[in-house]
Parts: structure tokens; sequence; C-alpha cells
């Protein structure tokens, strides 16, 4: 489906000048105003008389069709964005200006086909009443501030009949004789300014003249030109329904429709389409914030739209209010709790020993980081993500941050030479989002939270035997939706799903484990936790969209007396756009006043910061085999039998799929062994060649000198001054039975008589969740005299 230029270029409106923006713009077309001032003469038609008489001045006496307003200037012109031409229309009547000799009649002329253009200018206005000023001087200040702000820039006053009051009292002395007509000819063709003065001689000065002081003498008696006293309300009974956004400052400027795509490459000026289309403006700010300096607003996009189909409807008004105030200064700011709700906070780990036990504690803390208590902060505060291609506007909002958390210094087990380690990061990021002409915005937050617990015998944590790696998940959205627009109260809801949880979710996404046990049911509670609180956001949001926001602290859009309002758009830039039409107008009072009602409201509910612990252990993994030695072993001897032997002491057989078997070598008798180079053979246990060949080794699994493993291998190290380490492993899978041994058997000369470490080291079948090697352990050797 082709979208419609039209509608691309409206969901492009903004409230942005060149360097700042307006709080809210409401905007309505040339046709929509003439329109409606047609409205008003049918439904008053007292406003369509004329009846003025000075008797230095003249007269004026007639009825009046309803004006026209041409935006942005006269026919043909470049627009102009801070003019308008308001043109009377006089249906009949006829004007009466003195003659300046009094003996001479006076000259009257037939009003009817008079068409007065008058320009209108529409920059700010600004009256200061000076305390300081003189009496006279402060009383006119004071009475031209008191007439503009109750006649003219009324804040939040949209009605047909202020806007009326204003442009009737235009400035008289600014005609635009171009745009005029008067009367006719003798041949009926219009009459022009140069024509009737050439008829009327100093008429160019008495008709402005006469003009200016009928207006300012009306102005006197709070009358418009037309001789009609308005009674319109002050501006803090405009909408009883109080405006989320009370406008407090107001300017107003022309916009021009343009689009190359239908042929309108510039704006133009006219009564017809394309020039109806043009707009009038009412820009304002609330709260008393300030007007940007730059008044022009930013051409972005249009206000207005034409038919997409023969006899379709337009688009004659919009209201846009800026997301810098909707969204930064309303909406978002309530949502920032569901911000402090998605963070996990990993708090400081700790390391327990207990004897060859060693225990890593942690813990986490869900919606609290235990320094920023208050979702209000700024810490929790959306930032805007910008487009690349136009950098000045936010096509999105973000939360985001990072906690890390890691255990400094390591832990250290003296007893059994265990070293562990913990680190832990959770990052967060909840996105605020639109699609441009949809109606409503989504939520979302993902939090992943993820430690690294490892175990190791070196401080340096290299080649740990244990580790814990775990990833844990949050998902949660929602929608906020703008269900409908209702006698100018915009009706949010809320989509958090059935249960209203924000459909939240919480999968382990990675779980390494060795050595160690994970904590149960984690996810479970982190979900738990993140409901119990997002649920209860939920629960508040929707109280105050749907109930306080029907009051004072909902979006009641200004104006809501005057306009109907209809089908709420998001823009590109995350405006709220509206589209409105006049309400058909109240011949029993001119603005309508319901009763007035307030309403506070509610805070999102305060969490505390609480930690949930938990742990785990390092489980060292030690031999599966009792290891000894043939006791006693004599020391100082040129050759003895050694055995070391692993025993399976359990109920079950265990299997082994190697070992390695450390003894130091030093020749003059300061180690176990003086040795240093050794071959495999094979003998009965107890019945060594002792006449052989001494320093030979074998590893069996009985006396008779069967092999144990399917490979042997002796390797000699390196020396550490006059001792050199001699390993003696095995390879190959073996099962050991209960009660059946493995045997390192060595005949070879010992070491003068002490006690000497043995270092044996158990690799075992790989198997899920464990080590597949024992750390090293030590056997005392004791050489006897």
């Amino acid at each position: 489906m082709v979208v419609d230029s039209d509608t691309t270029l409206r969901l492009r409106t903004s409230t942005a000048t060149a360097h700042g923006h307006y709080d809210q713009i409401v905007a309505v077309s040339q046709k929509i105003i003439n329109e409606s001032f047609d409205n008003l003469y049918e439904v008053y038609p007292e406003y369509g008389v004329v009846n003025f008489s000075n008797r230095r001045v003249g007269d004026i006496k007639g009825n009046l069709n309803s004006p026209r307003l041409l935006l942005g200037g006269g026919l043909g012109s470049d627009i102009s964005l801070t003019s308008a031409l308001y043109v009377m229309r006089f249906k009949d009547g006829q004007i009466s200006i003195p003659a300046d000799d009094d003996d001479d009649p006076d000259q009257v002329e037939d009003l009817a086909g008079w068409n007065l253009a008058v320009t209108i200018d529409l920059g700010e206005q600004s009256v200061v009443v000076n305390p300081d000023a003189d009496p006279d001087t402060k009383a006119d200040q004071q009475a031209l501030w008191d007439f503009i702000h109750n006649k003219f820039d009324v804040p939040g006053d949209y009605s047909v009949a202020r806007l009326y009051a204003k442009l009737a009292d235009a400035h008289w002395s600014n005609f635009d004789y171009d745009n005029s007509q008067f009367g006719y000819n003798p041949d009926k063709t219009p009459r022009s300014w140069a024509q009737l003065k050439k008829q009327f001689v100093g008429i160019d000065i008495s008709l402005p003249f006469m003009l200016k002081n009928w207006a300012t003498t009306q102005e006197k008696k709070g009358l418009t030109t037309t001789g009609v006293k308005f009674s319109l309300p002050p501006p803090d009974e405009i909408d009883p329904n109080t405006p989320t956004f009370q406008p407090t400052a107001l300017i107003h400027q022309v916009y021009g429709y343009k689009n190359p795509d239908k042929g309108v490459p510039k704006p133009v000026i006219s009564y017809d389409p394309p020039g109806d289309l043009n707009s009038f403006l009412y820009c304002e700010m609330v709260s008393n914030h300030e007007l940007p300096s730059d008044k022009q607003l930013a051409g972005s996009g249009n206000f207005t739209a034409q038919a997409t189909e023969i006899g379709g409807p337009r688009i004659d008004g919009t209201y846009v209010l800026s997301h810098q105030l909707f969204l930064e200064t309303f909406l978002l700011p309530m949502l920032q709790a569901f911000n402090k709700t998605s963070i996990i906070f990993p708090n400081t780990p700790s390391f327990s020993a207990s004897g060859g036990d060693s225990t890593i504690y942690w813990s986490y803390a869900i919606g609290n980081d235990g320094q920023h208590q208050d979702s209000t902060n700024d810490f929790f505060k959306f930032q805007p993500v910008y487009d690349p291609e136009t950098p000045a506007d936010a096509t999105s909002y973000q939360f985001k941050t990072e906690y890390k958390n890691k255990l400094d210094p390591i832990g250290h087990n003296t007893n059994s030479g265990t070293y562990g380690s913990f680190d832990a990061t959770a990052t967060t990021q909840v996105d605020f989002k639109w699609t441009p002409g949809n109606a409503g915005f989504s939520l979302s937050g993902t939090t992943v939270y993820k430690y690294d617990l490892e175990w190791s015998e070196n401080w340096d944590m290299v080649r740990p035997f244990g580790w814990l790696r775990e990833t844990f998940q949050s998902t949660w959205s929602m929608n906020i939706n703008i269900v409908s627009v209702q006698d100018g109260i915009l009706k949010l809801g809320v989509d958090a799903g059935t249960s209203k949880d924000c459909n939240t979710n919480v999968v382990q996404t990675q779980t390494e484990r060795q050595q160690t046990w994970s904590p149960e049911g984690q996810s479970e509670s982190i979900r738990s936790s993140i409901v119990n609180q997002i649920g209860s956001h939920v629960q508040t949001l929707e109280t105050n969209l749907a109930q306080e926001f029907q009051t004072s602290a909902q979006f009641v859009y200004p104006g809501n007396g005057t306009f109907n309002f209809s089908d709420p758009q998001v823009g590109k830039t995350g405006e709220i756009l509206a589209t409105l039409e006049y309400k058909p107008l109240d011949t029993t009072s001119k603005i309508p006043i319901p009763a007035p009602t307030t309403a506070q409201m509610n805070a999102m509910k305060y969490f505390g910061f609480e930690p949930k612990q938990v742990n785990a252990p390092g489980i060292t993994p030690t031999s599966k085999l009792n290891w000894s030695y043939n006791k006693p072993v004599k020391g100082t001897q040129n050759a003895v039998e050694l055995l070391i032997q692993g025993t399976n002491k359990g109920s079950t057989a265990i299997t082994l799929k190697g070992i390695s078997i450390l003894l130091n070598s030093e020749p003059k008798g300061r180690a176990p062994l003086t040795g240093t180079n050794f071959s495999v053979q094979k003998w009965k246990i107890g019945s060594p060649d002792n006449k052989g060949k001494v320093d030979v080794y074998q590893i069996v699994s009985d006396n008779d000198g069967t092999a144990a493993f399917a490979s042997v291998r002796f390797v000699k190290g390196d020396k550490v001054g006059d001792v050199t380490p001699l390993t003696f492993s095995g390879a190959g899978e073996v099962s050991v039975a209960p009660g059946a041994a493995i045997t390192l058997a060595l005949y070879a000369g010992t070491g003068v008589p002490n006690t000497y470490d043995v270092t044996i080291t158990e690799t075992w079948p790989q198997t899920d969740g464990q080590a597949a090697q024992s750390l090293p352990q030590t056997l005392k050797l004791i050489l006897s005299p």
C-alpha cells in the first residue's frame, strides 16, 4: 500500500525551531477558520451588524457577511509568517463622511460589495506594566495589558469567538489596497482604491481616519469593530478540566502548506486550495516556560493534508504536543520506576574456608543498587536516541546501565591449598519506542546477569580445576496505547499482558559447572522479584493513566471546550498528533464551562535494597585410591624394593585413565632415590632380581607383575640444585576393583633415613561436572635406618 505523501509529511511535523522548541502547537487551516466564521455569524447574527456614528468622524451603518482571513499576506505575494489579511465584507449599508465645509453635504457611499482588507501583525505582543512609571503611564500600560490578556493573547483559548475578537480588532490604518474592493463602478466592475480616491477627493485621508477612530472608540467600550461586546471568560476559566500543561505564553505565526509531490513546491496564498491549507498557529509554552529565542517554526512537515480521494475528507486542523513536554516531562518520568526494577545488582562476594572445605558466597539485589534509592533520581532517566541522518531528532529513548563486582582479593584456603575467584556483571537496557503513525508506544527491558566462579590450586588461577559459569537473562515488555480521545481527554491504556506482569521471563542461557554445584531456583527467584515490583508499577501506572489521567493530573488537551479531537497518532520524533475540528457553536452560551475537578498523581511504590544470598562450594578433586607404601623401607641401600601402592577401599570399581608419581633423586642420598636413569622391567613383587639390574620400575595390577596400563613412561626432570625430579606414569584406561590395587614397584638405591614427599596425581575419564584429574596428593615416605 502506497503511503500518501501528505500523511508522511504530517508525521514529520514537530514543534521545533532552529535552536529550540515550543511546548505545543494548535494549527487550524485558513479554510476551517473561514468556515467557522460563517458558523459564528449564523449563530450570532448580531456580529454582522455595523452601526457607528460620530458627529466629527462620520457614520457607518450596514450588514456584514462573515469575514475572510487570508493567511500569509495578499494574493500572489510571497508568504509572510507573521502577517495575515482580515477582510471585512459588507453585504449592504452606507458610509457617511462629513464634508470639510459644514454647509456642504456629507459624502455618502453605498457599502454593498465593499471588502476592506487590513494587514494583521501576528508578531509577539509584549506589554509590561512598569511599577516605577508615573501614575498616568502605569494606568495606560495596565489598561493595555488587561486588554491584550483579556481579549487577545490568552494561552489555552482557541475558541472561534476569541479568534474573531482578536482579528476583528485589526490595525485599520494598515489597509491592503490591492486586496480590498471598494464597491463597484457604474459599469459593475470592481472598484479599486485608486478609482475610489479619484471619485471622492480626500477620502484617502478621511476614510482611514474615520475607521481608525471607529475601532478605537469600540475598543474603549470593550467592543469589536462590529459593535459586539464579547463575554469571554478570564484565562483561569477557559478550561475547567485544567490541562495537564497549562499554556502560559503564546505567539502566533502562519505556516505555509507545501508538498512538491502534489504540485505545491512552495506555499501559495489564495482563498482556494492549496492556499486554504495554510495554517494559523497557536505556538505555546506551558508552566511559565520561556518562548524560544528563535520564534520561527522549522519547516519539517505539514499540519494540514489534502483529501486522498475525490470527495474524501481533508485534515484542516492538527494539535501537536512536543516530545520534550509529553514524553520527557510527563510520561517518561513515570516510567523510570521500570528502569529501576529492571536492574540486577551483583553485591560484593566473600570467601569462606573451614578445614579443607572452601565456599564462595555472593548475593544479588533486584531493583535496587544500594545507592540510587529513588526511581525519580536522574540516574534512572531515559536518554534520547538520535537518528544519525537527523541528529537533532530523537527517534526513541533508552535507559542503560552496567554493574560489575568481583572477589578481591581472591580467596585462599591454606588447609587445602585451594584458591577461589568470582566475577559478576549485570547489564540492563530499557527501550521506549514508537512507530510513526501508530497510536502508542512500546516499553521493553532486557537484563543480562552473569558470573564466573573458578577454583584453582594456584594464585594466578591458571588451569582451574573447578568452575561455575552461569548467565541469566530477564526480559519484559508492555505497550502504552492511545485508546481514544473523548471530550478533549487523551485516554491511554496499558497492555502489560494477561497477568499484568509485562510478560516477564527469566531464562538461564548458560551454565558450565565443574567440581561445584549451582544454587537452585535462581531463575525463579529473579523472576518472582521482578514480577512483584513490575506488577505494582503497572497497577500504579494504570491508575494514573486511567483515573487521575482524566482530571487535573491527566493529559487534558488544551481547548477541549473548543475542538473535537480525533485520530491520535505518534509522529516521527515522538510528538503526539491529533486531528481537530471546531465543535458546533453553542447557541445558549459562548463557551460551556463544566464543573472543575482535581486529582493527585500516585507515586510508584518504593522497593528497598534486599540482596538475596547464594553460595557454591569448591569441591577439591582428591585421589580416589588410598595411597601407601611398603613399610619399612630402609635407607642408605644400594638396592631395595620400594612399593608405592594405591588401593580401592570403596565398594565400587574405580576407573583410571592414568597415574603420575613423582619422586626426587639426589646422588648423595638427600632424596628418597639416588639413581637418575630408570628402565622398565618386570618381576614378581617381593622377589626382585637382587643380582640383576638396579634402577628399574614397573606399574602393575597384581603381585605377578601384570602391567596395569597400556603404556608406561619415565621422565627425568631438570635439576634443581643437586636434586632431580623423576616422574613415573602410566596411561590407558584401567578398572580397579574393590580391594584391588595399582602399584609402582621400584628396585633402586635409597637415600639417607628421613621423611620424603612423594607426589601422586590420578586422572580419570571425563564426566560432566567433575574434574578429570586430582590435585597432586602428597604421600609421606619414611626411610628407616
